[in-house]
């Protein structure tokens, strides 16, 4: 069996969807150095999370250990893909040996092949615990080759950090430190949930926190790509950035003026007219930017615009100053069409506050399914599986504490005749104000319970047996009257209830219950209608 209704399970497979998702950004990209190894990266990323939101919804233990093996398959993937799309991204590898790749493989092969096959030789792990029936968690022993993987992982993950800080050193634009700033904490987070999984400091034994930090990471790449142009190098060549990219381009002179465009720009914008010399400002008066971002000399100006003619399209300006000997050379003028990249975020936005309202219904119900399995759903008083826990608690407090506790037992008088002559529509509604009653008449820290059938329990913490005698004598008076005053009985009906008192009838919950029947027994044979505490001489009331 599966069960989805863990937040954690739906985060992981969220996470997949997200993935899969942001494979698709990146193919429609593929032609940028490096993509095919992000792409193998981001599909282990989803093979990884949808295994984990298996595992995590597994109710049996041979199901968890399945989908754990298919995790090993995506996580074992992931950093050595990774590692080789950030070598030929930015140059720092151009020419990969396969000899090499092969030994990027060495280490997370041999722990794929330990973990599909551990159950003969449990190298990888050792055992597994029980199933925790709250968090459908399972704590996995890990044998003494499971951190081999680990510690690789780690060492790669170390090694990438440090290449890219190296990166962000040399570049300084910051349309390439962007890229490196967010690369970095998608690289972090996974580690961290990683370290925290297999550290003293994990507040769910069996939780990996790897896929919760991999959502993160995924969420990072894909707003990297949409927002911060990750993946939109532009090559340095002349005759390449005008002839062969995708994106719009102009070169403004340091007076404003256009010196030069490509293709590319006519093709995203051909209703306005672009001429050498033309004013630069006109252009982005008419794509409707009233400022001019020629302003910032030293900066890039990032701006959006949406046009409507010929078509819909939510265009993207990165404004970046040209300097040459400290002195502004003019502007490089970059238009990204970022249609369907924004109306995709939107609609992940969407998608995820959808998502979250459906998290919140869940958590209602479960709290809902919570109350309803403490609660009597005729009466809504609570159930004798509660009333149990409560009564041992309270009991518990009251010898610590030096305090009484009191017990009233109560029970309706001739409730079978009842049903029998008025049906069992009228019962239930006599149950019901019974019920309404016992609500009401007493304090938050005093329960209530329907024992069975027609009989109520009561547990009154901190009570005497005078006192809980004059609460049960209002109670009965109270519901004589309520009786006699309800339009849907055509006769009185009354209750008896029989009191008991710790310590006076006993100190466990078997002899208060004893002496309470008792109790009610004795009001029983006196006549009914009446309160009674269990007396031996039978003279009181």
């Amino acid at each position: 069996m599966l069960n989805f209704s863990l937040v954690y399970v739906n985060i992981s497979f969220f996470t997949s969807i997200i993935s899969l998702f942001l494979l698709f950004l990146i193919w429609r990209k593929r032609h940028v150095t490096g993509s095919i190894f992000l792409m193998f990266c981001i599909l282990s990323v989803a093979i990884y999370n949808m295994a984990y939101a298996l595992d995590y919804s597994s109710t049996d233990v041979g199901m968890k250990v399945f989908w754990s093996k298919w995790q090993y398959l995506g996580l074992g993937n992931m950093l050595p893909f990774l590692f080789l799309f950030l070598m030929d991204y930015f140059g720092i590898v151009t020419h990969f040996k396969s000899r090499y790749i092969f030994l990027l493989w060495v280490v997370p092969l041999t722990v794929i092949i330990l973990a599909w096959t551990n159950e003969n030789h449990g190298l990888i792990w050792s055992g597994f615990s029980e199933i925790n029936p709250d968090t459908n968690l399972m704590v996995y022993y890990h044998g003494p080759l499971y951190y081999l993987g680990i510690i690789y992982q780690y060492i790669l993950g170390s090694v990438l950090i440090f290449n890219l800080a190296q990166q962000w050193i040399k570049f300084k634009r910051r349309s390439f430190r962007h890229q490196i700033e967010i690369m970095i904490p998608a690289i972090l987070l996974p580690v961290i949930g990683s370290l925290i999984y297999i550290s003293r400091l994990n507040p769910l034994p069996g939780m990996d926190w790897a896929p919760i930090g991999s959502f993160f990471s995924v969420v990072l790449v894909t707003l990297a790509i949409t927002t911060f142009h990750f993946l939109d190098l532009i090559p340095v060549a002349r005759d390449h950035v005008f002839t062969m990219i995708e994106d719009g381009i102009m070169v403004v002179d340091s007076q404003c003026r256009i010196l030069d465009w490509n293709p590319a720009l006519l093709q995203l914008v051909p209703r306005i007219p672009i001429q050498v010399g033309g004013s630069a400002n006109q252009i982005f008066r008419i794509l409707g930017v009233q400022n001019s971002p020629f302003t910032n000399l030293q900066v890039p100006v990032n701006l959006e615009v949406e046009i409507e003619d010929p078509e819909h399209r939510i265009i993207d300006i990165i404004v970046s100053p040209l300097i040459r000997n400290k002195i502004s050379d003019g502007w490089l003028i970059i238009f990204d069409d970022e249609t369907e990249q924004r109306l995709a975020t939107r609609g992940l936005e969407k998608a995820n506050q959808t998502l979250l309202l459906k998290l919140d219904e869940i958590e209602k119900l479960q709290i809902q399914l919570q109350e309803q399995a403490i609660r009597d759903p005729l009466t809504g008083l609570f159930n004798r599986r509660f009333f149990d826990e409560y009564f041992q608690n309270e009991l518990v407090r009251s010898k610590r504490a030096n305090t009484p506790l009191s017990l009233l037992m109560v029970d309706i008088d001739h409730f079978k005749s009842v049903n029998d002559r008025f049906g069992h529509e009228v019962g239930d509604r006599v149950l019901q104000l019974l019920g309404e009653i016992l609500k009401t008449m007493f304090r938050k820290s005093d329960v209530s319970c329907r024992f069975g059938g027609e009989e109520f329990l009561i547990l009154l913490p901190g009570l005497e047996m005078d006192q809980a005698l004059n609460r049960a004598e209002a109670v009965r008076e109270k519901f004589e009257q309520s009786s006699r005053e309800a339009d849907f009985l055509y006769s009185q009906v009354t209750i008896s209830i029989g009191v008991s008192n710790y310590p006076l009838h006993g100190e466990n919950m078997r002899d208060l219950f004893r002496m309470a029947d008792k109790a009610l027994y004795q009001a029983k044979e006196k006549g009914r209608n009446r309160v009674c505490c269990y007396q031996n001489n039978t003279n009181g009331n």
